[in-house]
């Protein structure tokens, strides 16, 4: 349907919030993992009542799709099975660095050699809709919106632009607070901090009694995808609603004085300033943040939840199965909820309706269901521990029993249900969080005031905003 345009860039990438993993180029029929796995005939899963069966098209289509470089290999096979029930379907699959693949989508979209089919990011919706780069999926695909009322309301939001759905999510995920109990007891406590006074308080005292020198970890290096996350995880727990960072005309409300945002920063420089965090997690990435907390040298980090079937995997350490979840510390206890989703570009209307019933059907499958199962969403699920939005999936026992290896179930949704959405998703906030980030390792480091480093950011987003 496209002619490719340009070559696409292939680079090594490391596993980050979105998932992103080896640089490679997947043809349609390479070896595959393990099959799908496949739900019980019995199985407790509910699907959307309104989901109907999709019209297949009457013609033979042939549909780019690319995604970021995360499982190719088990990408390639679901698309394989897809072509198997759909066989008048084909499906051209390519694969870029998710380091990259912004830009190089954002080059295609320019160039004019959009892909037909894509994996998106709530971050970069508001960027892509709003320049046209993309369709709105509920205008073409019925079922989009008979799915919705499964999803967790923070992915929702985040697939949704100017009250359209753009998507529909193969990994949602929340950031979450992790911690090394057998060290926690250690340091003589029994239950996860609450607050952040609790947080500090146990730190402290791991730190006294020699248990770790520092018990904190971050992976909030300048280039980490979940720095941000994290560090707005902490302030949405100190906060009851919405409108922690501004208000509903998108005006600066976290620099204002007393602010939860002012609070957290405080906090997050008196922690530095007492050794309580390890000084390097502000050059830290998340895989050496899993590393480092596999090998016991810290008891608490934020980092997104996949995270915790590494460190509980079986012979991953002396602390495998150890590791667990706590509800963020803070009164409200929410954290940031992130959604990563499959989109479809203005290519496909422009093709027209033989091309949209295909792309609908593969939304169906890969981000819905196929007779009455979240197919591809559970095998994601199961076979990688990734996160998801549809609800219903924690009922599966076959969920159930993959991610009771490595977490608490019913916390598992507590998180999920809490989680928010990040405040200031717009065509410009990916720059303003570039900027900001530095900000904030300044005003941990004290190398400028917090009311300093806040008043920055907003003055940054406000110049941003009016251009």
């Amino acid at each position: 349907m496209r002619t490719k345009l340009f070559t696409l860039i292939m680079i090594v990438s490391i596993l980050l919030s979105a998932c992103g993993g080896a640089a490679t180029t997947a043809a349609p029929a390479t070896q595959a993992p393990a099959p799908a796995t496949q739900a019980p005939a019995q199985s407790a899963t509910t699907s959307p009542a309104a989901a109907q069966p999709t019209t297949a098209p009457a013609v033979p289509v042939t549909m780019s799709f690319d995604a970021w470089s995360y499982g190719v290999e088990t990408v390639a096979d679901n698309i394989k099975k897809f072509e198997a029930l759909n066989p008048n379907i084909t499906i051209n699959f390519t694969d870029s660095s998710w380091l990259q693949f912004h830009d190089t989508m954002v080059a295609a979209f320019t160039s004019g050699s959009s892909p037909d089919l894509l994996e998106s990011s709530d971050a970069w919706l508001a960027e892509w809709a709003s320049a046209g780069w993309l369709a709105p999926l509920d205008q073409y695909c019925p079922n989009t919106v008979a799915y919705a009322k499964d999803l967790a309301p923070y992915a929702l939001e985040g697939m949704t632009y100017n009250g359209h759905i753009y998507g529909l999510s193969y990994y949602a995920d929340t950031m979450d607070f992790m911690y090394n109990d057998t060290l926690l007891q250690k340091g003589g406590f029994t239950t996860p901090p609450a607050t952040l006074d609790d947080l500090y308080n146990q730190a402290v005292q791991l730190k006294a009694k020699g248990v770790n020198q520092y018990p904190i970890i971050f992976a909030w290096s300048q280039q980490e995808g979940a720095f941000p996350e994290a560090w707005m995880s902490l302030i949405y727990a100190q906060h009851q609603g919405g409108n922690a960072f501004f208000d509903n005309n998108l005006a600066p409300v976290f620099n204002l004085p007393g602010s939860d945002a002012y609070n957290v920063s405080e906090w997050l420089r008196k922690s530095y300033a007492a050794g309580l965090i390890d000084p390097v997690s502000l050059s830290t990435a998340e895989i050496d943040q899993v590393k480092s907390m596999q090998a016991g040298s810290h008891t608490f980090t934020i980092a997104p939840q996949y995270n915790m079937a590494e460190l509980n995997a079986p012979n991953s350490g002396n602390y495998a199965g150890q590791f667990k979840i706590a509800l963020m510390p803070g009164p409200s206890h929410a954290g940031v909820g992130y959604v990563r989703f499959y989109a479809m570009t203005p290519e496909v209307v422009k093709a027209g309706q033989a091309y949209i019933d295909a792309a609908c059907k593969f939304m169906d499958y890969f981000g819905g269901t196929t007779n009455g199962q979240y197919i591809v969403v559970k095998r994601w699920a199961v076979e990688n521990g990734l996160g998801f939005a549809q609800l219903p999936l924690f009922d599966d026992p076959d969920v159930l029993a993959a991610f009771s290896k490595w977490g608490d179930v019913p916390t598992i949704k507590q998180n999920a249900t809490l989680a928010r959405v990040q405040e200031g998703l717009t065509p410009y906030s990916a720059q303003w969080m570039t900027y900001s980030v530095a900000e904030i390792q300044k005003g941990i480091l004290g190398q400028e005031s917090s009311t300093d480093m806040l008043n920055n950011m907003a003055d940054e987003w406000n110049t941003l905003k009016g251009k």
